[in-house]
């Protein structure tokens, strides 16, 4: 094994110690870290758009159970830990953005019901995750504490699918939550037909497991290079999924992608590109870059039309 290799399985294994969380777990699949052009992440107050801050507050981070505390200086709060992210990836370049914001979360998910919410299959594998994390709502930056009329439990598993083979891709997951939510408007979505090619995108989520990030500049993508060497078999397997340029992180799994000229949602985002790269001439992991005009990407997202028990 080259030095190079050993020095990025080093990188690999310390970032999976740092973070046992589902964007870093899942490292071995092509995760979902990758820039096209410009960064168009945006803090969510400083979005152009209210409708699009207005869908916002339909959009939920998952966080494991164990790290939400009664605060008791307000029982009606959770404390949770304030790790910023460069010390969760000590790796990670110093030139990034938001390294000093904190992360605490692994997926994200969204509202379609009052008591419905939507995310990626591998964000929902089993019973056991629907128990041991809470969906929570409004974690945006400066957040300190959680309100516990923000945060919800996963109730039951509704429908849940997460599978990547020659076949077939389907990776979503339907959730019950533990009551009613209350305030928040649930997303209307596509029932039939397929987005069009070029249609611009806007996607909001929690990337890295950061406080909650509305990105647009994006549109729906054709095939790539990988997919046009076998045509006929990617436009079958793109039956459930179209592909985007889409600015988008690991935590970002689960997160709605809009059409951007409707406001509904089109589908969910479940996988992408490679993530970060090691920069050997500032020794520390940065975020790989693609040209917005880049014919090749990535990013996929599962369309809302093909995940069952949504209506």
């Amino acid at each position: 094994m080259s030095s190079l290799s050993a020095k990025c399985l080093l990188i690999v294994a310390s970032i999976i110690a740092a973070n046992q969380s589902i964007w870093a777990r899942s490292i071995d699949l092509p995760a979902t870290d990758l820039i096209y052009g410009v960064d168009n992440r945006y803090e969510v107050e400083d979005y152009a758009d209210l409708d699009f801050i207005q869908k916002a507050r339909s959009v939920a981070i998952r966080i494991s159970s164990r790290k939400l505390t009664e605060n008791r200086e307000d029982p009606a709060s959770y404390n949770f830990p304030a790790r910023k992210l460069k010390q969760l990836i000590p790796q990670i370049c110093l030139t990034e953005r938001f390294v000093d914001e904190v992360s605490v979360g692994d997926c994200s998910g969204f509202l379609i019901a009052p008591n419905k919410l939507v995310t990626a299959g591998h964000c929902m594998i089993g019973p056991n995750e629907c128990a041991s994390n809470k969906w929570v709502f409004d974690f945006h930056e400066g957040v300190k504490t959680f309100s516990k009329s923000n945060v919800y439990s996963c109730k039951s598993i509704i429908a849940q699918k997460y599978s990547y083979t020659a076949k077939e891709v389907n990776d979503y997951a339907v959730i019950l939550l533990d009551r009613n939510v209350e305030g928040r408007t649930p997303l209307s979505f596509r029932k039939f037909g397929v987005v069009d090619h070029e249609t611009p995108l806007v996607v909001i989520g929690h990337p890295m497991g950061l406080s909650q990030k509305i990105t647009d500049g994006a549109r729906v993508t054709k095939m790539n290079d990988i997919e046009l060497e076998t045509r006929i078999h990617s436009w079958l397997l793109r039956q459930n999924y179209f592909t985007a340029n889409l600015d988008s992180y690991g935590g970002n799994s689960g997160s709605p992608v809009f059409n951007k000229d409707t406001g509904t949602v089109e589908g969910i985002l479940i996988q992408g590109a490679d993530d970060f790269f090691y920069n050997e001439e500032k020794h520390c992991l940065e975020s790989r870059h693609f040209s917005d005009s880049s014919k090749n990407s990535y990013e996929k997202v599962m369309r809302i039309t093909r995940v069952p028990n949504i209506n």
